[in-house]
């Protein structure tokens, strides 16, 4: 625990800070209908813009390299600025990116939107996360980070939903290409004679969400309820030499942990995104789902991990509540998560729809349950440099999921299976476990770190 830390004053514990995190999972929401619509798509944009997969990992590479320089630049930002108004000014880049994605018509110009987006989405986490910090107590906060984190999942349940409709509101041809295919099969016959930019209309929609919450941010959250807490007592004498070198963000690094939740951050993004990215062209090209099925089959995928995050979160509190300690509750918590994602060794060998849905339901709840556990935990290294600690962590798990994409979609091509990619990134957390039993363990020391961040 960080000097600044020590010398916190208590919390405020306003009845707003729920409705507080309840914008903060609305935003993420947003967030990732922005960001799921290309995966939906995915099918229909490879064939109207004729890219293969290689092409289509590169669209996810840049969005990662972009979202890595979004976090650090807004890491900077909100240590120095209000979030009250960093955070719509992120809501407003990332809904103009959507928007534009809407009116791409080659590969550089959705390259360019994808880039665009990844930056300014990225200034999500290190503004929810200043802002749990900033109106939580510390055993609250893994259940108030699990409510920020779940809009991912929502937002991912609610995008396979919207574009089927919002297909057949912009294509009345949709239904009857839908009939073929059902007796046809494959989704080759759902959008073969599709119009082109069928796919463009969900983003210029979907990418307007986000005025409707800066609307709501502005007129229902106060501004002193999410304005930086002071750190240090104004009447108290300079800082010594020694305590501003320690009070330096630098002084961050020479933290075991912070290199643990490099390690953590890492891992767990390894294995959520990678389902993201592959999955719905996994289950179309080599489980035989058609189209509808598909999206059929990921808005469940995806409301089960909304419960697993809901469920880890409540679980931390549970735990920590009936006297297991904070820190110890979060170990149990990420230690369940990380055996569930090992499922991913199974899913090459499952053929059996049923079965397989079963699998990745179980895998989804274990794979974004992971999250905020990691997020609780980031949280207690400093909150003088909460935003540039969630920025910079959240930097490098983009840079080396950038790095990682190209590598997954040759693997692809070459194999011509996603099932090499899909059944290895299921182990990272469970390495990652071992790892922090040693350098975090259970023990009275990191439990008062925990009580007291």
């Amino acid at each position: 625990m960080s000097q600044a830390d020590a010398n916190s004053p208590p919390q405020r514990r306003s009845p707003l800070r729920w409705w507080v995190c309840g914008l903060l999972f609305l935003a993420t929401v947003i967030n990732y209908m922005d960001r799921m619509a290309l995966n939906q798509t995915a099918y229909r944009i490879k064939m109207s813009l004729g890219i293969g997969n290689f092409e289509y990992s590169l669209l996810e590479s840049i969005f990662s390299f972009a979202f890595a320089f979004g976090a650090i630049a807004t890491g900077f930002i909100v240590d120095r600025f209000n979030v009250r108004w960093i955070y719509p000014i992120m809501v407003l880049g990332w809904s103009a990116a959507g928007v534009l994605t809407g009116f791409a018509s080659t590969f550089l110009a959705l390259l360019a939107c994808r880039c665009m987006l990844g930056f300014f989405e990225a200034g999500n986490w290190p503004c929810g996360i200043r802002t749990t910090r900033t109106v939580l107590p510390p055993e609250e906060r893994s259940f108030g980070n699990s409510l920020f984190q779940s809009g991912t999942a929502l937002g991912a349940v609610l995008t396979p939903l919207l574009i089927p409709i919002l297909l057949i509101y912009f294509d009345p041809g949709e239904p009857q290409r839908n009939a073929v295919m059902g007796v046809v099969g494959g989704s080759y016959a759902a959008v073969a004679d599709a119009p082109a930019n069928t796919w463009q209309y969900p983003f210029r929609l979907i990418g307007s969400f986000g005025l409707v919450w800066v609307l709501l941010w502005f007129f229902t959250v106060p501004g002193k309820l999410v304005a930086p807490k002071p750190t240090v007592d104004a009447a108290a004498a300079p800082p010594t030499e020694a305590e501003a070198k320690s009070s330096r963000f630098t002084a961050v690094f020479r933290d075991p942990r912070y290199w643990l939740l490099l390690g953590m951050v890492i891992a767990i993004n390894i294995t959520w995104h990678g389902y993201r990215t592959w999955l719905p062209l996994f289950l179309q090209e080599q489980r035989s789902f058609s189209e509808a099925e598909m999206n059929g089959f990921m808005w469940k995928y995806y409301l089960a991990a909304d419960v697993g995050s809901w469920t880890v979160g409540l679980l931390s509190l549970a735990l920590a509540r009936w006297g297991l300690g904070v820190h110890r509750s979060r170990l149990v918590a990420f230690s369940l998560c990380a055996l569930l994602a090992l499922l991913t060794l199974a899913v090459p060998f499952i053929y059996d729809k049923w079965l397989l849905k079963v699998v990745l339901a179980l895998l989804a709840f274990g794979a974004l349950g992971l999250f905020p556990t990691y997020f609780a935990l980031s949280q207690e290294l400093s909150s003088k440099h909460q935003g540039k600690v969630t920025g910079s962590l959240g930097a490098s798990a983009h840079i080396s999921l950038a790095m990682i994409y190209p590598v997954e979609g040759w693997i692809v091509t070459v194999t011509n299976s996603y099932e090499v990619v899909l059944a290895a990134i299921g182990i990272v957390p469970l390495v990652v476990l071992i790892a922090m039993l040693r350098i975090w363990p259970p023990s009275r020391k990191f439990e008062a770190d925990a009580t007291a961040a």
